[in-house]
């Protein structure tokens, strides 16, 4: 093998791996800030402390990471173009390193400023999916190679999305190892994030060849989604894959909050849930998708599962039984699996060729401002009744629903 060839194996490989400690980042601390947040026990907050506080609390701790995300993507997007791949990849990585390591100690120390300034640094770290994606397109010597990069990255980013949530809940679990406690995830982290620091750092190959000569955007994300939604035929399939998004990331968000609240479920216990989850998504998306894709319509298939989302995801909080719970849970994991494929193939087909980059760019933001005004309702509303969080899940499906019957689906 030549050195050119070991050059950009390496590079791929950093690329990867920094899809995934990204993503881990991103799910890592579910199944560990309900507990932390509602249990007194685990020493954040007290049994004095009212439930409206410590939900308040625990939406605005899992949404500061989606805003964050949203806020510096296009930043860190547009420095890559001015300064190279590398140092932005590098500037990201090291900021991810130190929000993993300062996320432990504010755990470990019961530091809600500690843990809320990590959150954030991880956030903004979590800004560079726009540069590992033009990293793999400078990459790619053809058209059909860059696509076949996309699904790699694509594959890793999903299961380290699934991984995440289950790792998370191992090990913050005492019962599992007298050595797991809620910190713990964190500090492993914090050594992926720094291992990841080195491969940029070390294995990485610049793949810019022409910086950017234009000024500097610092609004680059909203003339983004200018440029996208100027576009009539995509502008309603946007606003469907937005309330879809917001239905079901209220939903994802909040069952670990729910289960401990009802359930009493462990750290670990939550992990496994999530891992079923993660296996019900893929049903819906690797099989389901398949099956009804051959002989049905895209548009009546969503509308189908619209409106048996919004029908079915009311009824989640109601079994006074684990298993009951999860039987309908799974159901709308299922049915959210097999819509996201698609939508997002929806605006894809629906956009032209000169602003595919625009596009999946605006897609990754709605992913983030929809999880970060999730997280702040739900968190707002828990307390008031479980119910609450559902009910928005589902006149949000409905509202996707209502707007897809206007839409014309490729």
């Amino acid at each position: 093998m030549d050195k050119e060839a070991v050059k950009q194996k390496s590079s791929l490989f950093s690329i990867f791996f920094t899809f995934a400690v990204d993503n881990l980042g991103a799910t890592i601390i579910f199944p560990i800030f309900a507990p932390l947040f509602l249990d007194p026990s685990k020493g954040l907050l007290g049994s004095d402390v009212s439930l409206t506080y410590k939900t308040a609390m625990l939406g605005i701790f899992l949404g500061i990471f989606p805003f964050m995300q949203f806020i510096f993507a296009p930043i860190m997007g547009e420095y890559a173009d001015h300064c190279g791949r590398k140092k932005a990849l590098f500037l990201t990585t090291f900021l991810t390193f130190v929000g993993y390591g300062l996320s432990a100690l504010g755990i470990h120390y019961h530091s809600m400023v500690g843990i809320f300034v990590g959150r954030m640094i991880m956030g903004v770290g979590a800004g560079n999916l726009s540069i590992c994606l033009s990293s793999l397109s400078d990459l790619s010597p053809s058209p059909k190679k860059k696509t076949r990069y996309y699904s790699y990255g694509s594959a890793v980013a999903g299961l380290t999305f699934i991984l995440g949530p289950f790792v998370g809940g191992k090990l913050s679990d005492p019962t599992v190892s007298p050595v797991f406690d809620s910190a713990f995830p964190m500090i492993i982290g914090a050594i992926l994030g720094l291992v990841n620091v080195l491969f940029i750092l070390f294995a990485f190959v610049e793949t810019l060849d022409n910086p950017s000569k234009k000024p500097f955007d610092f609004i680059k994300g909203i003339h983004n989604i200018q440029a996208a939604l100027r576009t009539r035929a995509i502008r309603r399939l946007y606003f469907i894959y937005f309330f879809y998004l917001f239905s079901w990331n209220i939903v994802f968000l909040f069952v670990p909050a729910f289960v401990v609240e009802n359930f009493h479920l462990s750290n670990s216990q939550i992990g496994d849930v999530c891992a079923l989850l993660g296996v019900c998504w893929i049903f819906g998306t690797g099989v389901l998708h398949r099956l009804f894709h051959k002989t049905m319509s895209a548009k009546w298939i969503l509308l189908t599962s619209f409106a048996l989302f919004s029908l079915l995801v009311v009824f989640i909080p109601y079994p006074n039984y684990l298993r009951g719970f999860l039987f309908i849970l799974g159901g709308c994991t299922i049915i959210s699996g097999l819509i996201w494929p698609l939508c997002t193939s929806a605006i894809s087909n629906a956009a032209p060729k000169d602003i595919q980059g625009k596009v999946l760019g605006l897609s990754q933001s709605m992913l983030s401002i929809t999880m970060m005004l999730a997280s702040i309702i739900g968190g707002l509303f828990l307390h008031a009744h479980s119910l609450i969080p559902f009910v928005f899940s589902s006149f949000s499906s409905l509202a996707a629903g209502a707007i897809l019957l206007r839409a014309k689906v490729e």
